[in-house]
């Protein structure tokens, strides 16, 4: 019997024909999703900077997202809203300013030693103001020359008396003398004191009020009630009664020009 031929049957694949098949099936799939990423890559970067400013977003750029490992880093992040609430105002924060700088320390501040320094310093007059006052005896006095003094009330001390001048009369007034015989009025103060309350009293009498006034050899002599202590009574009969207040002032005149003037 003739052999009948050989049936074509398929040559069964040898061990090292399917490692082969096996290594190029994954590459091909390697290069399909490489250029599907590649078309997803291209597609978010076009459409990141669109999405982050039309919502808001801060999706990271391609850059950012290959750096953080791929999809699985991107995410949607919230809007951020910063919450502005009434304490946080230009208004409020200046106030708090304000706060703070009166809750310190005196001293502090970064102003502090200017104004220390300023404020521990006396203030100078000027020297206009410093040139009146010296021009002033007594600090009241207004040198008319020739000695003549005038006070601001009027009055006008001129040269004269025992003493050579109605200002070394009224001086004598101002300091007790317990061994004259009599009375002897003291003024309250010193000599600047005195003449203040003779411009006090000769105002008064200007006007007549409380005050007594007689006529005596082309002298006016004014009594005054000051309504108050002025001074005491001095002299040999003031240390008798243990020197009383003298709440009156007596002024003697000639016109405005002062010949004497004491408490009593």
């Amino acid at each position: 019997m003739q052999d009948s031929p050989p049936e074509d049957r398929p040559t069964p694949a040898s061990p090292k024909d399917l490692g082969a098949s096996r290594q190029r099936r994954p590459v091909k799939s390697k290069t399909v999703g490489g250029v599907a990423l590649a078309i997803l890559v291209t597609a978010y970067a076009i459409a990141q900077p669109v999405l982050n400013e039309r919502f808001g977003w801060q999706l990271p750029g391609v850059q950012q997202f290959a750096q953080n490992d791929g999809p699985a880093a991107v995410e949607k992040r919230p809007e951020r809203r910063e919450v502005v609430s009434a304490e946080d105002t230009p208004a409020s924060v200046e106030r708090q300013s304000t706060q703070g700088a009166s809750d310190s320390k005196p001293g502090s501040g970064p102003l502090a030693n200017v104004r220390s320094r300023a404020s521990s310093q006396p203030q100078q007059p000027t020297p206009d103001a410093s040139i009146a006052e010296d021009a002033l005896l007594y600090g009241i006095l207004a040198d008319q020359g020739n000695d003549r003094f005038l006070s601001p009330e009027g009055l006008l001390y001129v040269p004269g008396s025992q003493e050579g001048h109605r200002l070394k009369h009224v001086e004598r007034h101002t300091v007790d003398d317990p061994g004259r015989p009599g009375s002897h009025g003291v003024f309250d103060g010193g000599m600047a004191a005195a003449l203040v309350i003779i411009d006090k009293a000769y105002r008064k009498a200007k006007i007549g009020s409380q005050t007594s006034k007689q006529e005596e050899g082309g002298r006016t002599i004014y009594t005054v009630d000051m309504g108050s202590r002025v001074g005491y009574v001095g002299g040999s009969d003031g240390r008798r009664r243990k020197n009383p207040m003298a709440r009156r002032v007596r002024l003697v005149l000639e016109r405005n020009r002062v010949i004497t003037a004491y408490p009593m």
